[in-house]
């Protein structure tokens, strides 16, 4: 039966890729033990210089690596000090022979074009088990999907985007419904939104920005080899193009004077790992602030892939540089039907997971806010739970995570962290491929909350850097800096769901946000 599934052929041995080798470190850059206790005036951010220095590999062994790949025919093409990596490039059969494996085109009808990967177990010669920590570039297959639950690289030009309705609202007005910092719009600092598929036309940005009132923003494009800025979406439809369009109008809406540095990269395991690389380690645009809106369900992602990603989350909080993810558009389902399951990059604990609600503002001027779901309409919903794969950190020992349902007794890392409007009934007024749409998903929420840091960094003149411990240490007091969101639920039924609850829960985390009263917290604290 699998041959009606999937199709292979033999990749031609003569066909040169290029393959990425990551290094053990000779220092481990966890900063949970580091950073997160630590208050923001007192923290110690590092430049990229700094990073090399301290967490590099050992130049052993890079000079290890390098011989190896000149004695078997293997050009380096680069070494990350920073990244702890290498680059190789040589033949297919070079390849096969090194890693004990057999490349193969192969189609599958999940997926919109062939991948090339390979059914046998990646071998690390004897001579570099020691120091090589993961191989990337023998599998491009997609590594992660785009939101809004469209599949792997499958077209959605068949899907209507939800129509503007009198109560969606352009970006910038959510800026005052959970009152940013008044007097910061984000100038001097730098956001970079990571895409992985699709592109936008300036063109069509600056008329949408003169038709809502906002100013068009300082854009900046970096595509990271093979990865670039290829809009190619049909109007009327929901595609790559739109996830692109999303996160540079919401981000530029609510932090109008920011930098906004949009780096294209290939969606593969190896694509990330570069695309990663580019944006925490780009010296030249600095970034404070990094939003990701891309993902999936950790049981798609390999163990060295999660441990790589996450290693370079890191480091960016060493840099001092806020990671705010996506926590997924599936409710308790991020794996197809599987229940209880959820979205990496979010599950990381070094990075500020987002989730999902429907804010609601009265004629009266009062507002009601409740976990997004719109699962009877899209099967969608505000994606959280506990991981499978990190363990419970050290900042939510008090915040009452549930237990894995898996095991039903141990402890994990639970998300998101907070939350904001995800509903297109309430949605984000967004322009898209010359076509008018209401937004919403968790896709919309990470650069909603990339765009409040970048105002807070201003307001304070630092970084806050690694956020997510010190917002675990609000009181329910203070000034109410989070909207604790009590009502509702993310799942498909009340029974198959979790549901909100006064403090963190794993539908809109500690909530959303009050900027005004956050910055003050954080003053205070600091």
């Amino acid at each position: 039966m699998k041959s009606n599934i999937e199709r292979s052929s033999t990749v031609r041995g003569d066909k040169e890729i290029e393959v990425m080798l990551t290094l053990r470190r000779k220092v481990d850059p966890s900063p949970l033990t580091s950073l997160a206790d630590v208050p923001l005036a007192q923290r110690h951010h590092l430049r990229v210089s700094d990073i090399g220095k301290t967490f590099a590999p050992d130049a052993a062994d890079v000079s290890q690596v390098r011989r190896y790949a000149r004695s078997h025919g293997f050009r380096c093409t680069a070494v990350s000090a920073a990244g702890a990596s290498v680059l190789l490039r040589g033949t297919v059969a070079q390849f096969n022979r090194a890693f004990g494996i057999k490349l193969v085109h192969r189609r599958e009808p999940r997926y919109a074009s062939p991948y090339i990967t390979h059914d046998q177990e990646i071998t690390i010669p004897a001579e570099l088990k020691q120091v090589v920590t993961g191989v990337f570039g023998l599998d491009n297959r997609p590594a992660s999907r785009r939101p809004h639950g469209l599949a792997h690289g499958m077209s959605a030009n068949n899907i209507t985007p939800p129509p503007v309705t009198s109560k969606s609202r352009p970006p910038a007005e959510f800026a005052n419904l959970y009152n940013f910092p008044q007097h910061a719009s984000g100038k001097g600092q730098s956001i970079g939104l990571l895409e992985f598929g699709g592109g936008f036309r300036e063109k069509q940005l600056h008329s949408y920005f003169s038709s809502v009132g906002v100013k068009s923003p300082k854009l900046v494009v970096k595509e990271v080899s093979p990865g670039t800025n290829q809009p190619s979406g049909k109007p009327g439809t929901l595609n790559s193009d739109t996830e692109v369009y999303l996160d540079i109008e919401v981000a530029a809406s609510l932090a109008p004077d920011a930098m906004i540095v949009i780096y294209f990269g290939e969606n593969t395991t190896k694509g990330w790992l570069s695309t990663l690389q580019a944006a925490i380690f780009d010296k030249r645009h600095d970034l404070s602030v990094i939003s990701i809106s891309w993902g999936e369900a950790e049981q798609g992602w390999t163990p060295e892939a999660i441990k790589q990603i996450d290693n370079l989350f890191q480091l960016a909080a060493h840099r001092g540089i806020t990671i705010c993810c996506s926590s997924g558009d599936r409710g308790i389902s991020e794996n197809g039907n599987q229940l209880f399951t959820i979205a990496f990059p979010a599950s990381s604990p070094h990075v500020l997971a987002c989730g999902g609600t429907r804010l609601e503002v009265r004629k009266d001027g009062s507002r009601n806010e409740v976990v997004w779901n719109q699962w009877k309409q899209y099967q969608l919903a505000s994606g959280g739970g506990v991981s499978e794969l990190f363990p419970l950190p050290r900042y939510q020992k008090n915040a009452k995570v549930p237990l894995r349902r898996s095991d039903g007794h141990s402890a994990g890392r639970g998300i998101p962290d907070v939350a904001a409007n995800a509903s297109s009934d309430t949605g984000y007024l967004i322009e898209a491929d010359d076509t008018r749409m209401s937004l919403g998903g968790t896709s919309a929420v990470a650069p909603l909350w990339a765009a409040l840091v970048a105002r807070l960094n201003e307001a304070l003149g630092m970084r806050v850097g690694f956020l997510t411990p010190l917002l675990y240490r609000l009181k329910t007091n203070s000034a109410v800096a989070i909207f604790d969101i009590t009502h509702g639920y993310n799942g498909s039924s009340r029974t198959r769901a979790y549901h909100a609850r006064p403090g963190w829960d794993a539908c809109t985390g500690l909530g959303s946000p009050n900027g005004e009263a956050l910055l003050q917290w954080l003053r205070s604290f600091h």
